[in-house]
């Protein structure tokens, strides 16, 4: 499965409230309830194929007899298989848990949302599954730090529907409460789903912000003071040969282009299985800063190595 899906699974499976306030929100489905808990994914039974769904959230009254059982599907691409098996989802967990169920599928793309919407006819008379699917559009805006900081998870998925600027410093606040691993998980997400101008906006606010792998941090920032020594020594030969201020300029101009470029080698050495002639060359060939440093940033950024190669071709131009 790609990172994209296993994120918005997780933000379902860290906190199961976020299903129940899209439910709320975004159907008009509100279960009175004491807790909730997250139940096993597993609903699997006696028969040779395994069911397993990417959530499953139980809601459960003051006496913790379950009330309503949730199963949550992200659904990224219409998968036939699916109209299959959600039918069985629901029965098996209905047959667990002895109370209501729903479906709640999270579809990001309008035309998967509109698949996932129809109804599953399962011949026999006035048997049919409908599921509740909600879209991107269809996600609250949280800018209510109150509801931020009681949900995170939805705070963050707020920002990958919306990714404004507002919406992304109510969630980076509010994932502050978070343990350190995950904070800086759910920043990166945040970072990743804005687009260039509010990040740097965004960035310039939080005074700075480093990148998620140590490696890629400690190599960004080896590669910038190489440089930084390599303009200094330039601007000093040249200094005394065209000037001394003059020289130092174009020194510090070399050496911070010479660090990217450093800098940007490492990461895609560090992030690619490997990395042929003709990729070291064409690294070596970009003279742009913007571009070298937008590289080492979508460098330090990708998940895997076939992120990275996309992130690469992309910026070679291929």
């Amino acid at each position: 499965m790609s990172f994209d899906h296993e994120l918005l699974v997780e933000l379902f499976r860290r906190d199961g409230g976020v299903a129940v306030e899209l439910l709320r929100a975004c159907a008009g489905i509100a279960v009175d309830h004491a807790r909730l808990e997250l139940g096993t994914i597993d609903l699997s039974q006696v028969v040779p194929t395994e069911y397993r769904a990417d959530a499953v959230v139980i809601l459960r009254d003051g006496a913790n007899r379950p009330v309503t059982g949730v199963v949550v599907e992200v659904q990224r691409r219409p998968d036939r298989d699916k109209l299959l098996a959600w039918p069985v989802y629901l029965a098996a967990l209905r047959a667990k848990l002895d109370c209501a169920v729903v479906l709640l599928v999270i579809a990001p793309e309008p035309e998967v949302a509109a698949w996932a919407q129809r109804p599953i006819e399962l011949g026999h008379p006035g048997f049919a599954l409908t599921p509740v699917v909600i879209g991107f559009a269809d996600v609250p805006w949280v800018r209510d730090r109150a509801l931020a900081h009681r949900l995170p998870e939805l705070s963050v998925l707020s920002v990958l529907a919306h990714p404004e600027l507002e919406v992304a410093e109510v969630a980076v606040e509010a994932i502050t409460q978070l343990p350190a691993d995950l904070a800086r998980l759910y920043l990166d997400v945040i970072m990743m789903a804005l687009p260039a101008a509010l990040r740097q906006s965004l960035e310039a606010r939080m005074q700075g912000y480093e990148y998620r792998s140590e490696f890629a941090r400690k190599y960004y920032g080896q590669g910038l003071e190489e440089g930084r020594e390599a303009g200094r020594e330039e601007g000093r030969e040249a200094g005394r040969e065209e000037g001394r201020e003059a020289g130092r300029e174009e020194g510090r101009e070399a050496g911070r282009e010479e660090g990217l470029r450093t800098a940007a080698l490492t990461l895609a050495r560090a992030k690619l299985e490997g990395l042929s002639v003709d990729d070291v060359a064409a690294i070596q060939a970009l003279r742009d800063q913007r571009a070298l440093t937008a590289l080492i940033t979508a460098l330090g950024r990708a998940a895997g190595h076939l992120e990275a190669r996309t992130v690469l071709d992309r910026a070679l131009g291929r």
